[in-house]
Order: structure tokens, then C-alpha cells, then sequence
């Protein structure tokens, strides 16, 4: 009898272990991993806000900027629902990942290089990033 306890509460601490890893570990380590990429992105198209050829047509950098920013915000955004209800209510405290979605599908859009850096500041402030640049 007391080797099928032990078995059997090896099985259910495994479940659970699992269950946590799953639904609380993964969307955990995957916002931060976007959160993160993000910052990484402010910083490498930090030169590319709004640049345009000789013939009016934007820049590839200027593109790659506007692609990487609305790919982050859809990250953000889908990420959000897959967080534990308690990250999320902790994450109000200090962070915003919608309205830092929705900052940063507008700066995708902006063409206004002092409303992108306001956009950009918006960003870093609802996803608390501490960057010495942008």
C-alpha cells in the first residue's frame, strides 16, 4: 500500500508541476520574451522613424520598423489573454501590455517623427523599459 501512495502522488506532483510549467511558466517567459524584443527593436530601428529615397518611396529600414512594431503589437495583444489572472492583476501595478499594443500599432502607423518619439515613449512607459537610447 505504501509504494501505490507514492506512486501515486509522484503522478499527481508531476500533473501539477505540469500544469503550472504549461499554462503559467510558458505565457509568463513568452511576454517577457516579447518584451524584451521589443526593446531590442526600439533600439536597432531607433535611426529608422520616418526615411524616405530620393523618390519618395519609404526606406527598407523604415518598413522593417513598421512590420516589427505591428508583429509586436499582435504579440502583445494575443499574449495577454494566455496570462494567469494573478500575473495580469500584477502586471496592472506597473505595466500595460494593451494600451502598450495599441501604442505601439500607432507608432507602426506614424509618420510624424515627434509624435513617433511620444508613441515610443508611451511604449517604454506601459512596458516598463529603462533604455538609455530612444
Amino acid at each position: 500500500m505504501d509504494q501505490f501512495l507514492i506512486t501515486l502522488l509522484s503522478v499527481i506532483a508531476g500533473a501539477i508541476g505540469y500544469l503550472i510549467v504549461t499554462f503559467w511558466v510558458r505565457p509568463i517567459l513568452r511576454y517577457r520574451d516579447i518584451k524584451y524584443q521589443v526593446a531590442s527593436d526600439l533600439v536597432f530601428y531607433a535611426n529608422a522613424i520616418e526615411l524616405t529615397r530620393g523618390d519618395g518611396s519609404l526606406r527598407e529600414d523604415t518598413l522593417a520598423r513598421r512590420e516589427a512594431n505591428r508583429s509586436h503589437a499582435a504579440d502583445l495583444a494575443a499574449i495577454n489573454g494566455y496570462l494567469p489572472f494573478w500575473y495580469r492583476w500584477w502586471l496592472r501595478k506597473n505595466e500595460d501590455p494593451e494600451i502598450a499594443s495599441s501604442q505601439l500599432m500607432d507608432l507602426s502607423n506614424e509618420s510624424n517623427p515627434e509624435e513617433a518619439k511620444e508613441r515610443i515613449k508611451n511604449v517604454k512607459k506601459y512596458l516598463r523599459i529603462h533604455l538609455k537610447r530612444p
